[in-house]
């Protein structure tokens, strides 16, 4: 099937310049490039965790942008920052997957987005054509194995199985609650994300916005969010204020060995 498909990121064009969306596929228009663009990250926004190379930070996020479509999105480093501000660009590359299709992988985005990887989508673009293809995708999930870590599970997992387990279960919890969630300190997001959508529903996973390797903000309401800090009194004092149940996994670790 053809899943439509956006970047977006900072460049220099004649008419524009900064954050922007750079390309997108024939049945992308107007609306749904403007909802995407509020939920888009920008400069600084990746939050890399303590033990890895900050240009090695990527994110995940799932989000709709219509009634109709979700976008599934992978963000990673690009070049310079061509502003002179320093840092790297923040590139974003998303598919935007339409309902009927979405349908067919069980409104799993996990489950799309590791497919998408493993046939070589949500990757940086060399270039900043305006005009992108769509992306050819199967009908149905590849049969891939659980996640351990990472995208590849090259690296050791940084959390023991039962505690992602945990924290998986309990995340379905508060969010059939109709909970807002920050998992708060590193940890490997990929298959926390994965056992947590395999315990909801079809019907409920649509409803369950999230993003990992994104620093919070307010601007972005995601259902469920990651972040690789550690509890400190001013951010649990934050999160309070927001009306966000967080779970911290010092606790989690120390509570449930």
């Amino acid at each position: 099937m053809q899943v439509d498909q956006i970047s977006y990121g900072s460049v220099k064009r004649r008419n524009m310049k900064g954050y922007q969306v750079i390309g997108k596929s024939h049945g992308v228009d107007a609306a749904l490039s403007g909802a995407f663009c509020r939920w888009a990250p920008s400069h600084s926004a990746l939050e890399g965790a303590p033990d890895e190379a900050g240009e090695d930070a990527w994110a995940v996020s799932f989000f709709p942008v219509s009634e109709s479509r979700f976008a599934i999105t992978r963000t990673v480093h690009g070049g310079p920052e061509y502003s002179g501000r320093g840092g790297l660009t923040v590139m974003t590359t998303a598919l935007l997957i339409a309902a009927d299709q979405f349908a067919q992988y069980d409104n799993h985005a996990i489950d799309v987005a590791r497919t998408a990887m493993a046939l070589g989508h949500l990757i940086l673009r060399p270039d900043s054509s305006e005009s992108l293809p769509t992306v050819t995708m199967p009908k149905t999930p590849l049969a891939l194995r659980l996640p351990v870590s990472d995208w590849s599970d090259a690296a050791t997992p940084r959390l023991p199985a039962h505690a992602v387990q945990w924290v998986a279960r309990e995340s379905c919890s508060l969010l059939r609650d109709d909970r807002r969630v920050m998992i708060v300190g590193p940890c490997d997001p990929l298959p926390i994300l994965t056992l947590l959508l395999d315990q909801l529903s079809a019907e409920e996973r649509p409803r369950i916005s999230f993003a990992c390797g994104l620093k919070p903000s307010n601007r972005r309401e995601f259902r469920l969010q990651f972040t690789h800090q550690e509890m400190t009194p001013k951010l649990q004092r934050e999160l309070a204020r927001q009306g966000i149940e967080a779970i911290d996994l010092v606790r989690v670790l120390a509570e449930t060995r």
